[in-house]
């Protein structure tokens, strides 16, 4: 009940400061995700995600991928992946091209690809309304990915943004979850964006969905093929602090065994059938 009035006083005073904040294109909405890692079990796994808007791009990452690109940005240095692609949900947004492109990394060495969103989002918006806090909404329905997605959107942000790749209603989204609710975005909070960019790095190799299906069966084969390519040994410590070598080979069925039950990617169309 006291979380419940604190939040609708907080959307209460940022409704006195949103027309200052979309007149600068400066702003932080920061969402609630709820998803199953495994599609056949009911455990949910919940992560606060960001979506920073400066001007005319976007950004949406987690907040691990949001402080490690910060430490990018100052040191050059960041922090590792999940080496299980189907929890990296990061997404880049060029909001005057409507450019979309998902961003993908691999574990070890960070390497950076983009994969350019070229489905198209066909919004077809209903006359149903509810409120949610303080915001009235409307209900709006897509098909992406494989999935339907049920959208609640607020006019009263006339940004047409909202999590991940969606993006194109008349106003911020507030809900979204796919009709299984496998996946289900929840703004939580709006803010100023603190900093002066996105602080992220346009460094990277354009790759397709064909390439980025490759390049997860090549890692599900033998997660650990780069690290001997560059004849990089890995190392543990006993409790006496003595270096000891760390069997790959059960480190690889351990690797393989987490991307297989975590495979329920939120393109469903591009779900890869491990064996």
């Amino acid at each position: 009940m006291i979380l419940k009035l604190f939040m609708k006083k907080v959307f209460l005073i940022l409704g006195c400061i949103l027309s200052a904040m979309m007149l600068s294109q400066k702003m932080t909405f920061v969402y609630d995700l709820k998803f199953k890692p495994n599609p056949n079990k009911p455990d949910l796994t919940t992560e606060t995600y960001y979506l920073d808007v400066f001007e005319k791009e976007s950004a949406f990452r987690c907040e691990r991928e949001r402080v490690s690109d910060s430490m990018i940005q100052r040191t050059g240095l960041g922090l590792g992946r999940s080496p299980v692609f189907n929890s990296q949900i990061y997404v880049v947004k060029n909001l005057e091209t409507a450019n979309i492109q998902k961003v993908i990394f691999m574990s070890f060495f960070n390497d950076k690809y983009f994969i350019k969103i070229d489905e198209n989002l066909n919004w077809k918006i209903l006359s149903d309304k509810k409120k949610i806090e303080d915001f009235e909404c409307r209900k709006a329905t897509v098909e992406y990915g494989g999935r339907s997605w049920i959208a609640w959107f607020t006019q009263s942000i006339p940004i047409p943004e909202g999590p991940y790749v969606f993006n194109g209603l008349p106003g911020i989204i507030v809900k979204i979850s796919d009709d299984q609710e496998n996946y289900s975005f929840n703004l939580i909070k709006i803010k100023k964006l603190e900093k002066d960019s996105l602080f992220f790095s346009k460094k990277g190799t354009v790759i397709s969905w064909e390439n980025f299906e490759k390049i997860q069966s090549d890692y599900y084969a033998d997660p650990f093929a780069e690290l001997k390519a560059r004849n990089i040994k890995i190392q543990s410590g006993d409790e006496k602090g003595n270096l000891i070598p760390t069997d790959l080979n059960k480190m690889t069925k351990q690797l393989k065994k987490q991307i297989r039950e975590n495979n329920n990617p939120i393109e469903l169309n591009h779900k890869i059938d491990y064996e």
